[in-house]
């Protein structure tokens, strides 16, 4: 069993809220330390323009894709066909991974153990869970709620699972993830159309949680409230209103999809506590210290460079180009055709 990380990176920024010590340079070389450590093969989903400090990094560290700007719900399938267009085999695990996470060191080292001692379909380094033992015992990781009317993201029926101990971690059924998440390479396989169809009604966005609950074969929406929305009843505006009743027809097809035959319903497990953070204020979880996370990955990227320590603000210094590092051997000569197929294919 291979672990294979599939790594999307933009070049640009969004207008999100982020802790003061975050950039994507951080997030960039906590990556490339975890999959040095655990030995995992990486590839460069890169779309668009990256910049040349961050290219620089990647070279030392795996293989690099291009794509050529597409929309993030096009990058994301993309990453998803790769195991396919690779031959990667069924029981392999791919980690897709987005370039705003941050991720302690033995994280990857810790997926391939789970990996190995857990038949799960798909496994989480982050996400929303209740905690594991301690004085937050119970409590949910993090507090935000992405849906008022939803206050817990356990749907009717759920059966949590675990904890299970795994080398000193423990491990729970989780909900849900993001796009940052593992899965075994013939669930990805199967469940493609699920991916595809949740990003249907949008353009820079998909539906994580309605995923995650689907391929889990748990109903993602309540039917009172898709009535709710489809009779533009409820709070906000008029637009916000129409919008959700547009989305009606969308989200019954999922819960429709989501009534799989056992058989076919798939496992999530998650680190609990959370093994990765997405950089972004509000949803860091709890159990870990991130800001020391990132002074760590800051001092360690700085020697791997042979810069000077990164200052108290934990941020990486930027490398002086690519002779500031180590370049591994050019990649395998069919990397560009594998470039300009998969480019193809997203457009």
């Amino acid at each position: 069993m291979t672990v294979h990380v599939v790594y999307r990176s933009y070049g640009s920024e969004n207008a999100k809220g982020r802790p003061d010590w975050y950039s994507k340079s951080l997030a960039l070389h906590s990556l490339v330390r975890a999959a040095e450590a655990a030995g995992c093969e990486v590839v460069f989903l890169n779309n668009g323009p990256i910049p040349e400090h961050l290219l620089a990094v990647m070279r030392t560290a795996g293989e690099i894709v291009d794509l050529p700007g597409v929309s993030m719900r096009r990058s994301f399938h993309a990453a998803l066909r790769l195991p396919r267009e690779r031959g990667w085999a069924d029981d392999d695990v791919v980690y897709f991974c987005e370039d705003d996470y941050l991720h302690l060191p033995d994280a990857l080292t810790r997926l391939q153990r789970v990996a190995e001692e857990v038949p799960a379909d798909y496994y989480a380094l982050y996400g929303r869970h209740r905690m594991v033992g301690g004085p937050d015992d119970g409590e949910w990781s993090w507090n935000r709620c992405p849906d008022p009317a939803r206050p817990s993201p356990e749907p009717r029926g759920w059966e949590p699972r675990g904890p299970v101990e795994v080398d000193g971690m423990h491990w729970v059924r989780f909900t849900g993830t993001t796009a940052t998440f593992g899965a075994r390479v013939r669930a990805i396989r199967a469940d493609l159309p699920i991916f595809l169809q949740a990003g249907l009604p949008h353009r820079r966005m998909f539906r994580d949680r309605d995923i995650a609950l689907t391929y889990q074969g748990y109903r993602p929406h309540s039917w009172r409230l898709l009535l709710q929305d489809l009779t533009l009843r409820g709070g906000g505006s008029a637009r916000q209103r129409v919008r959700r009743a547009w989305l009606v027809p969308f989200k019954t097809a999922m819960n429709l999809r989501a009534l799989r035959l056992p058989r076919n319903r798939r496992l999530l497990m998650g680190a609990a506590p959370n093994l990765a953070a997405h950089l972004e204020n509000g949803v860091l979880p709890a159990g870990r210290d991130w800001a020391a996370a990132a002074a760590d990955t800051a001092a360690w990227a700085a020697a791997r460079a042979g810069a000077p320590q990164a200052g108290a603000g934990g941020r990486v210094p930027e490398p002086r180009g690519a002779g500031a590092v180590t370049v591994l051997p050019t990649p395998r000569p069919a990397t560009a055709a594998v470039a300009d197929r998969s480019a193809r294919r997203s457009v």
